[in-house]
């Protein structure tokens, strides 16, 4: 059975293009580092992007940093990585780093996150779980989440954070792609949703800095 989001925000009316890999779909790794400085306190996001000349990969990764510079909940990490990867695997084969780029208030639970979803067709309610993808948009500032459920605010922020995503680079040189591990190809983002729900990511959460145990008998 199918979701059927309330809201879904579509980005074009375009057909829709498949790409096979080996061809100009990267990968791009962004590392969000924790303000702990702990290897294990960094939140990773997964995008793919198609870029041509003149624009670049350099290029698509500065716009990836101001999309997330931009996104006015986050909070925990200080500085943000952009590495980028051929879908074939290996080595980066660019990285980029921008240290000035980082959370804006006071961190909440870094488990907690709010998802950003997205379809290779304008209505996600007719698409499959091969073309639909997401990425967990956190750690959050604890004053965002304090209620039951994410605040307009906080969603409509999420889909700014999509629609920056889908705007970097000049039309038709730089596309912002989901990537099929099943099908084993990379297709165009057609529209993007956010619910009105929390996720939680156990494997965000900080790493202890200590230990407190007490005798009990």
């Amino acid at each position: 059975m199918l979701f059927r989001p309330t809201g879904v925000l579509v980005l074009q009316h375009l057909s829709i293009r498949v790409y096979a890999p080996g061809m100009a779909v990267d990968r791009y790794q962004v590392r969000l580092l924790g303000t702990s400085g702990l290897p294990e306190d960094v939140f990773e996001n997964v995008l793919y992007f198609d870029t041509n000349t003149p624009d670049s990969r350099e290029g698509c990764a500065d716009g990836i940093a101001a999309a997330y510079d931009a996104y006015p909940h986050s909070a925990g990490w200080d500085g943000l990585e952009v590495r980028v990867y051929e879908l074939a695997g290996g080595q980066p084969i660019e990285s980029h780093e921008y240290p000035t780029v980082a959370g804006k208030g006071t961190v909440g639970a870094t488990e907690v996150a709010v998802c950003l979803s997205y379809a290779t067709v304008d209505d996600p309610e007719v698409s499959t779980g091969r073309r639909r993808g997401r990425i967990y948009v956190g750690p959050l500032a604890a004053s965002n989440v304090t209620g039951a459920r994410p605040s307009s605010g906080v969603i409509d922020a999420v889909l700014d954070l999509g629609e920056a995503l889908a705007s970097i680079g000049t039309a038709d040189l730089t596309t912002w792609h989901m990537f099929s591990r099943t099908d084993n190809v990379a297709v165009k983002i057609e529209s993007i949703w956010c619910d009105d729900a929390w996720d939680t990511q156990r494997r965000r959460g900080l790493a202890p800095t200590m230990r407190e145990v007490r005798d009990v008998q």
